[in-house]
């Protein structure tokens, strides 16, 4: 909040700003401070009054909001020792300044500067401090938290997101400990299949948001890729400070327009925080819904494949490993006689447990001799379900055959090695597959019992010789 006063030659608001309160304050938007350095921007007035609190005042009430600002205006005529002195009051919601705060206090990211307002002096303390400087500095951190406050506002009373950015890099370079900081996320867009058409020519250019749901600010995004409706971005976004563990990500693919500030929204999606905030994150393809735009398109189930991983947890090794050997006396699916095989294994009622193999073209024997994981997603009395498919180009893959492996017979010591039955519709095939299947922590737990017992049994021979020399002796 700012406040400011003169003395005027004027006896009334009406003199000094006008008649008619609303036609002041239309003019007053169209000339709002932009938080974005050297411009302005137009803002809608919400609301113009004359003596709000209805007390025979000479006061005017002003609101104005845009996309970047939502600010109250209060001028009022006050007469003292004789002189008329004109009193402003500007006033901006606090939520705003949450923008450039830091991430462990539950509010927005102040590594981008989209969408905030001005930072005062109490909450670059509170930035300062939670970056760690009242640690680095102990009792010095109040008169240094003064000054770096003081040598950059050029008005006193607020940061502007230049000044504060000029700040920022001097801060970098002095405490690089400090600064920058780690992100709470890391988010690798890898790509989304089966998206809707949003062009005339039948394709889209798609780009992927992602922001922390119900935190519109906290937003980015990848690059646009033209003419595809398979895309495949590949790229990490790290740009969110704010997580905090119970947040959702909404994830937006986005048909570009060259020219247009906002493109066309072809699907979305929310991923629930329980399905990656948790140690190895996840891993996998999340189904999306269409556009209501869109939605009247039939045979379209788009999916984005993502990897989120919260930063705050180790990366740990999978829970079980599964090596996909080989199969034989699969059936032919294709004219010439032969398939085009591939294996997914996933856990019996995980769906984003799911893996699979390389496809393996024109055979019936496929050797694939490639090792699979769980995703972090193992637990015991789960039960694993294998499918080897015959890849299809041009529409749906053809299910070749089929088993689930009841976790008895691989959670224990040395898991499961062997082969299994596949079923399948084909009544004069028999195909099968051989697999390898270890869960770590038997294993971890067999190794460290037989280390225990390997010592023990050097312990107990050495207690024999030292018996022995005694006896000698």
């Amino acid at each position: 909040m700012t406040a400011k006063t003169k003395a005027v030659e004027f006896s009334s608001l009406s003199e000094a700003l006008g008649a008619n309160a609303t036609e002041v304050g239309e003019t007053m938007a169209k000339v709002r401070p932009s938080v974005r350095v050297n411009t302005t921007v137009e803002a809608t007035l919400v609301e113009a009054l004359v003596d709000p609190a209805e007390k025979g005042l000479d006061i005017y009430q002003f609101e104005f909001v845009s996309d970047f600002l939502h600010e109250l205006k209060l001028y009022a005529l006050v007469k003292a020792e004789g002189k008329n002195y004109l009193c402003s009051v500007s006033a901006r919601p606090s939520d705003q300044l949450a923008d450039i705060v830091s991430d462990r206090t539950g509010r927005r990211t102040w590594y981008d500067f989209d969408g905030i307002s001005l930072l005062p002096r109490g909450s670059l303390t509170e930035v300062l401090r939670d970056v760690g400087l009242e640690k680095e500095l102990g009792d010095d951190f109040a008169a240094f938290s003064k000054l770096a406050f003081d040598s950059h506002s050029a008005d006193s009373h607020f940061l502007s997101p230049h000044e504060f950015k000029q700040l920022y890099y001097r801060l970098m370079h002095r405490y690089p400990r400090l600064l920058p900081r780690t992100p709470a996320l890391r988010v690798t867009v890898y790509g989304a299949k089966n998206l809707p058409p949003a062009d005339v020519n039948g394709k889209a250019d798609p780009y992927c948001t992602m922001q922390l749901a119900g935190k519109p600010h906290i937003k980015t995004r990848t690059r646009h890729l033209e003419k595809t409706l398979e895309p495949r971005w590949g790229e990490e976004l790290t740009g969110n400070y704010a997580y905090q563990e119970g947040d959702d990500l909404l994830f937006e693919v986005v048909d570009y327009d060259k020219g247009s500030l906002q493109g066309d929204l072809m699907c979305s999606c929310v991923v629930p925080n329980k399905e990656f905030h948790r140690p190895g994150g996840f891993d996998g393809s999340w189904p999306m819904t269409l556009a209501p735009e869109l939605a009247k398109l039939k045979g379209y189930t788009p999916a984005l494949r993502v990897r989120i991983q919260v930063m705050a947890f180790p990366e740990p090794p999978p829970r079980m490993t599964i090596l996909i050997r080989h199969a034989e006396g699969l059936p032919p699916a294709d004219a010439n006689g032969k398939s085009d095989p591939f294996c997914s294994m996933q856990l019996v009622g995980k769906p984003y447990s799911r893996s699979t193999t390389t496809i393996k073209s024109r055979t019936l024997e496929p050797v694939w001799n490639e090792t699979l994981t769980d995703k972090h997603r193992y637990e015991v009395g789960d039960s694993i379900s294998f499918k080897v498919w015959d890849y299809d180009k041009a529409g749906g893959n053809d299910l070749l055959g089929e088993c689930v492996l009841d976790g008895s017979q691989f959670h224990k010591p040395g898991g499961f090695d062997g082969e299994l039955k596949l079923e399948t519709s084909e009544t004069k095939y028999t195909p099968c597959i051989s697999v390898k299947i270890l869960v770590r922590e038997v294993e971890e737990a067999t190794a460290a019992a037989a280390a225990a017992a390997a010592a023990a049994g050097v312990e107990e021979e050495a207690a024999h010789e030292v018996e022995e020399v005694v006896e000698t002796a």
